[in-house]
């Protein structure tokens, strides 16, 4: 596998499975949107951390992955779901006890560190990612026999995530400076909903 092939199958790799808006997309738009582009792009950086690092340890360790993430089902959906349900809970009780605000604002600026610890670890407890990048890396014996492709491929699949990732965030910071108060204040509480539902859905498939 030629370099330019190894980093664009990464990249397209990545692209697949960061494009689908999931609960983290809708939380990383409503990170940008209220708390502003550096924070929200350190948040974006966890997720596609995340990323990168399933898919180096699908890419390392092949199919071998795939039973041992099979074994601990469906505990690590039970976490994620109770986890979204946590923060939709959290973010709608805020949301519904804080009165809208008058005047229009900005994003309120954050640490550059932001919620990168958050999301990170939000991300980590998706083992589905591995079982995703499993797939794609068993039918590509190339990279297991050239560490170079390998290593382009990771690159390629982290640097498409993280290039969504930032689009998300980059689209509520532009949503949370132009959209009035009222707006602000009316998307920020459905977008938890979304959240909600999002966990309570996995919740359901992962127990049902």
């Amino acid at each position: 596998m030629t370099p330019l092939a190894a980093l664009a199958g990464g990249a397209l790799a990545g692209f697949a499975i960061a494009v689908p808006v999931g609960a983290i997309g809708v939380l990383l738009i409503q990170e940008g949107m209220r708390r502003g582009i550096r924070p929200g792009l350190a948040a974006a950086t966890g997720v596609a951390s995340v990323d990168a690092l399933y898919c180096l340890v699908a890419v390392v360790a092949g199919a071998a992955v795939a039973p041992l993430i099979t074994r601990i089902e469906p505990w690590p959906a039970v976490v994620g779901g109770i986890a979204l349900v946590a923060i939709a809970a959290l973010g709608l009780r805020k949301g519904f006890a804080r009165a809208v605000p008058r005047s229009s604002g900005r994003p309120v600026e954050g640490s550059a560190l932001g919620g990168f610890p958050l999301f990170f670890g939000l991300t980590l407890i998706n083992p589905a990612t591995v079982v995703y990048f499993v797939a794609i890396a068993t039918g590509l014996a190339d990279l297991h026999a050239d560490p170079f492709a390998a290593a382009l491929f990771v690159a390629g699949a982290g640097l498409a995530s993280l290039a969504w990732q930032t689009v998300l965030v980059v689209a509520g910071a532009i949503f949370g400076r132009r959209a009035t108060p009222r707006v602000q204040h009316i998307t920020v509480i459905v977008g938890y909903v979304i959240v909600a539902g999002f966990g309570i859905a996995l919740l359901v498939r992962a127990l049902v």
